[in-house]
């Protein structure tokens, strides 16, 4: 409660700090002018253009107002304008210190047309269209359901998400053959690593988001950070308004949603100020098929309950701001407190039970985003700052060995249930950011970025009972690193068709941590310097069709939890050497009103891949040597009824080893270009969803679907080692869901029912942890606005 009445302080002095500012502003300017934008039978009409002489634009509200400050005093012709009407003007003269009222009327336009044809693009539309090779999905109409982004990203061609469990479990996305810390996560352009846990992509709730963004290869420079093959980006909610979003779902294993989010807006002051908050809970006790000990020592198969796998994460995030300031488009800051706990049921594989062990987390912040068009001619100015405080909690003490059933099997002398020296850990984390986003157009035709990522991370701990067992506490020496990313950009548009974009990147890092190997402390430093670079094109064809191509040079440096490793499941490895690849792509997109269709073709040749090793008691990231992957994907949208959508994707990735065996150390040339094992190279989505409007005449709406998705079986090892029909593999599957929503005028109220893996079949994303059978959710949900 000490850390939320901190935030509730710093929350409060923010408002009153802003909102001093901004009346103190209002006080000294010379004049404002404000009114309505009506028609002929004085009706409100929101979203009219407004223009004062100055050359000064605004936009409407929603309740057909508009508002002009900081004017001198004189004459002013002030023109109105919207669609289907004639545009109006009025000339007014304000005085020194004075509040002008102006009211705007439009009339109708009577103009008979033989024929109108209308074209626009949304702002996913155009970014889909644009010269990267991106994936966009508008996740606005899915905020009545109980979905997080982990599940709506691996419906997307060319995107592949294995989960080691139910809620909560760790995520490992796969874009083209690329996966791991390959593909990079960010928050409005921000990694999302540095928020800490409790905001993972795989617990991130889809109301809190505007659109994903998914990069296949090329990487902009403005996501500034080392991604080798791809990322994501979430684009958060922003809206100038005021609402008020309200939501909780409840559903099968005792799991809980709980989302508030909200917003008051003053566009007299151009003053935001708004709250993003969820809580989630699971039990995660669903069924598993497993051994159990019978009572003579020896395995017998069971069905049983997953007994110690409680999950929950939240988040409390405040924030106030100004906009559309002589100084400032968007001033916001930020102050906010996120966390999870969670139980730890088994290890990589699923091959033992724990019964006590636990870790928590919690992380306190704060941030500053600021935005200016035209600070100086032809630049654009963003630059983000944000620190963070985690603490963190491991706890491996008992000597309790337990099996599947939740019961103490026995005993041990010694040991934890996942380390040999039991832990009592606390772990204090520091971090900082600034990215700095600079966008100059030196004509219309060409634009250059240049963008900065800088970061800081410093971790200490202390452990007593692990000290005993070592003789000295080695968590209490601090593991820091310290990275930058810096790009250059600049894209050039030759003409309608064709647009080019060039680019280099430059990354470098500085890390000083441990390992503890064979009970001996091994000190490391090091530092890495790299470059990449990039060139991309997008010709369009005709209207309806353009096409794509793509190559980048990229380079990935090691994170801190590769480096220093997490201290419970996750070995340190301060060895680790960054990853290098050559990524090309090659694609088309053909759009019409009722059909879309996309292509990728990609290839990745990678170096010095890092990939998380396995074993029984723990994990350990460790360097390969060189991978080869080609492949493609392609999704089909076909909508022929407004009511009626229908999308089928798939995606075929070949990763191959390319290392000889001079290289490897082995006896044959067996393993030079087999398939790399334990990857999924073949898969693909579908969904049909109906909607209808104004449901029944009573301006509802009502949603129906049905989605299912498909992963080919692949094998555990190497499927050139053994009898084929006698390895270990993850069987292939075919999992499907339905769902069922209503919802009243403008979202209001709205319910939600879903069944996910509706038929109850065994689901697999790694070899023997299994996934949940059928679920049942509900969720209900408010939106004012």
């Amino acid at each position: 409660m000490g850390l939320l009445n901190q935030i509730k302080h710093i929350f409060t002095c923010l408002f009153i700090l802003f909102y001093g500012l901004s009346i103190a502003q209002n006080d000294a300017i010379n004049g404002t002018i404000s009114g309505y934008v009506v028609g002929e039978a004085g009706k409100e009409i929101p979203g009219a253009h407004v223009k004062l002489s100055t050359d000064k634009t605004t936009i409407t509200d929603e309740k057909g107002q508009f508002f002009f400050q900081n004017l001198s005093p004189g004459n002013y012709s002030i023109t109105a304008s919207f669609l289907g009407f004639q545009s109006v003007q009025k000339t007014v003269h304000l005085n020194e210190g004075q509040k002008l009222s102006v009211n705007l009327m439009l009339k109708e336009e009577a103009i008979n047309l033989d024929e109108v044809a209308v074209t626009g693009k949304s702002e996913a539309r155009a970014l889909k269209e644009s010269v990267a090779t991106v994936e966009v999905l508008e996740v606005k109409g899915l905020y009545a359901q109980s979905v997080n982004t982990s599940d709506i990203i691996k419906q997307i061609s060319g995107v592949n998400v294995r989960q080691s469990g139910g809620f909560g479990s760790n995520a490992e996305i796969y874009i083209n053959g690329m996966s791991g810390k390959q593909v990079k996560f960010f928050l409005d352009g921000v990694p999302l690593t540095y928020f800490g846990s409790g905001l993972s992509l795989n617990v991130l709730p889809v109301n809190l988001m505007k659109q994903i963004e998914v990069y296949k290869g090329v990487v902009p420079v403005h996501l500034g950070a080392d991604a080798l093959g791809g990322a994501i980006n979430i684009v958060p909610r922003k809206e100038y308004s005021n609402y008020l979003d309200a939501s909780y779902s409840f559903g099968s294993f005792n799991s809980h949603k709980t989302n508030l989010n909200g917003q008051v807006v003053n566009h007299q002051n151009n003053f935001l100020a708004g709250i993003n908050s969820f809580y989630n809970y699971s039990d995660n006790n669903f069924k598993v098929d497993i051994e159990i000990p019978n009572e003579f020592g020896n395995p017998e198969p069971a069905t049983v309950r997953r007994f110690h796998d409680r999950f929950s994460n939240y988040l409390l995030n405040l924030y106030a701001g100004v906009f559309d300031k002589t100084y400032a488009d968007q001033l916001t800051i930020s102050a906010r407190y996120s966390g999870l706990n969670d139980e730890l049921q088994h290890n990589a594989i699923m091959a033992q039970p724990y019964g006590e062990v636990t870790y928590e987390e919690s992380t306190i912040g704060a941030s500053v985003d600021y935005q200016k068009q035209n600070i100086l001619p032809r630049i654009d100015l963003k630059w983000y700052g944000g620190i963070n405080h985690t603490t963190g909690h491991f706890v491996d003490t008992t000597l309790n060995a337990y099996t599947w059933d939740g019961k103490v099997n026995r005993r041990r002398t010694d040991g934890g249930e996942i380390s040999a020296s039991r832990n009592l850990l606390k772990l204090n984390s520091r971090n900082a950011v600034s990215r700095f986003n600079v966008n100059y157009n030196p004509w219309n035709k060409g634009q250059i970025t240049l963008n900065i990522f800088s970061s800081w991370f410093r971790r200490t701990g202390e452990d007593p009972i692990a000290a005993e067992f070592y003789g000295q506490d080695y968590y209490t020496y601090p593991t820091v690193l310290v990275k930058n990313a810096t790009g250059l950009a600049y894209k050039h548009t030759f003409s309608e068709a064709l647009e080019s974009y060039t680019a280099i990147k430059h990354f470098a890092y500085t890390a000083d941590g441990y390992a503890i190997q064979f009970l001996e402390f091994q000190p490391n430093q090091q530092s890495v310097s790299n470059f990449g670079y990039s060139q991309s094109f997008r010709y369009h064809v005709s209207d309806q069709f353009l096409a794509k191509a793509s190559y980048e040079y990229a380079t990935r440096l090691p994170d801190e939890f590769e480096l220093f490793g997490d201290f419970t499941l996750i070995r340190p490895n301060p060895f680790l050497e960054p990853e290098q690849s050559h990524n090309a792509n090659l694609g088309g997109q053909f759009h019409s009103e009722k059909l879309d269709v996309d292509l990728n073709i990609f290839y990745r040749l990678t170096e010095n891949i890092i990939w998380l090793r396995t074993s029984m008691f723990f994990a350990q990231y460790q360097n390969l040597l060189k991978a080869g992957v080609k492949g493609f994907d392609f999704e089909t949208r076909y909508k022929p009824f407004p009511f009626l959508q229908l999308k089928v994707n798939a995606t075929f990735q070949d990763i191959r080893n390319r290392s000889p065996r001079n290289i490897t150390g082995s006896v044959d040339d067996r393993y030079f270009d087999a398939r790399l094992p334990n990857i999924p190279y073949l898969f693909g989505n579908g969904e049909i969803r109906y909607q209808k409007e104004n449901f029944m005449g009573t301006n509802s709406r009502l949603s129906a679907w049905w989605s299912a998705g498909y992963v080919h079986e692949f094998f555990l090892f190497w499927a050139v080692d053994g009898n084929r029909d006698l390895k270990n593999s993850i069987p292939s599957q075919f999992i499907q869901n339905v769902g069922l929503s209503y919802a009243l005028e403008d979202n209001r109220f709205s319910i939600t029912v879903e069944s996910l893996n509706v038929f109850n079949q065994q689901a697999f994303d790694n070899f023997n942890v299994q996934r949940p059978g059928r679920a049942f959710n509900i969720t209900l949900r408010t939106y004012i606005n």
